[in-house]
Order: C-alpha cells, then sequence, then structure tokens
C-alpha cells in the first residue's frame, strides 16, 4: 500500500515537470489553451487512478475486513463461554460444597439451619448456622471434617447458632426519615 502510494507521487511529481516544461515549450501561447485542457485531463485521470485502484482491491479489502471481523467476532465468543463457564462451574461448586458441609455436619450429629459458602477470589469462606451451640468435642470433630471432607481450613468457616442469627436487623431497613417528619426526603 505504501509503495502504491509513493509511486502515485512520483507519477504527480513528474507529471507537472512534464506540464511546466511543456507549457514553457508551446509556441506563442496559440495551443496554450489546447494543452492545459489536455493536461487537465490527463491529471484528473492520475488523481483518480488510487480511488479507481481501491474499487479494484475493494473485494480484498471487503474480503480482508470480514475476515477480522470473524477473527474478533470468535475471540469476543470465546471470553464470554469462558466467563460463563467459569460462572456455572463456580456456582455447582459451590452447591456442592453447601451440599458436602451439610452432610459432613449432619454425620457428626450436629443439626444445620443453613450454609452459605461464597468465594472471594482464591479464597472459601462458609457461614454455618446450627440449631444448637456445638458442644467442645464436637468442635474439634466438625475442624476435622470440614477439613478433610470439604477442604476448609478454620479461618475459611463461621459456625453460628440460629439464637444468635435472630436478632440481627438489616441495616438497610433502618435508614430514612420517620413519617411524622416534615422532610421532603431530601427534595426542595
Amino acid at each position: 500500500m505504501k509503495e502504491e502510494l509513493y509511486q502515485w507521487i512520483w507519477n504527480l511529481a513528474v507529471f507537472y515537470i512534464l506540464f511546466t516544461a511543456i507549457l514553457h515549450l508551446a509556441p506563442d501561447g496559440k495551443y496554450e489553451k489546447y494543452v492545459r485542457f489536455f493536461m487537465g485531463l490527463l491529471l484528473i485521470f492520475m488523481m483518480s487512478t488510487p480511488v479507481f485502484a481501491l474499487f479494484g482491491k475493494g473485494q480484498e479489502l471487503a474480503e480482508n475486513f470480514q475476515l477480522f471481523y470473524e477473527k474478533e467476532n470468535r475471540q469476543k465468543e470465546e471470553q464470554e463461554l469462558y466467563a460463563l463457564q467459569k460462572i456455572c462451574l463456580q456456582k455447582s461448586y459451590l452447591l456442592e460444597l453447601r451440599k458436602k458441609i451439610r452432610e459432613s455436619l449432619q454425620n457428626t450429629g450436629i443439626e444445620v439451619q443453613s450454609v452459605e459458602v461464597n468465594i472471594k477470589g482464591e479464597k472459601i469462606q462458609a457461614e454455618i448456622t446450627v440449631k444448637e451451640e456445638p458442644a467442645p468435642e464436637q468442635k474439634g470433630r466438625i475442624a476435622d471434617e470440614l477439613r478433610e471432607e470439604c477442604g476448609l481450613e478454620e479461618d475459611g468457616y463461621t459456625i453460628q447458632t440460629a439464637e444468635h442469627e435472630t436478632g440481627t436487623m438489616d441495616r438497610a431497613a433502618s435508614v430514612g426519615t420517620s413519617s411524622g417528619s416534615n422532610s421532603n426526603a431530601g427534595i426542595r
């Protein structure tokens, strides 16, 4: 492409030199009008040559653009598919881990109310809610069971009793204005 552009500029430069030389060689200006007309037509042809070459290569350009577009589209689809696959694997892993934790704790004789598992980066965090506080000897068995069966270390899970959980209040519910105030909720 660069080579063609340089060739085109070179041809224009040579044309202008020849055009000037012919105008100076024309006798007494009688034919100057005809020479200018003819050279103008040649100049128009030379200026439009790259456009015609571009149209001649238009099919090739369209094919290259189509190939590039398809390649980019394929890469984007692969990335989306990979992200979707990662999300699906993560969700199924979380469900399986939840199930495994529940079964492991029930095998040790602890009644489980709920299990929440989250993945933050490379770290797995589990929140386990049980009906009643486990005995000290059960806590040791729980730690062993979760480490062996589920791969959770002691800092990877928390165990709460259902009694402690029922007393919590959602912070978002306590935000706002009272119904008896004259405030317009920040609108003036």
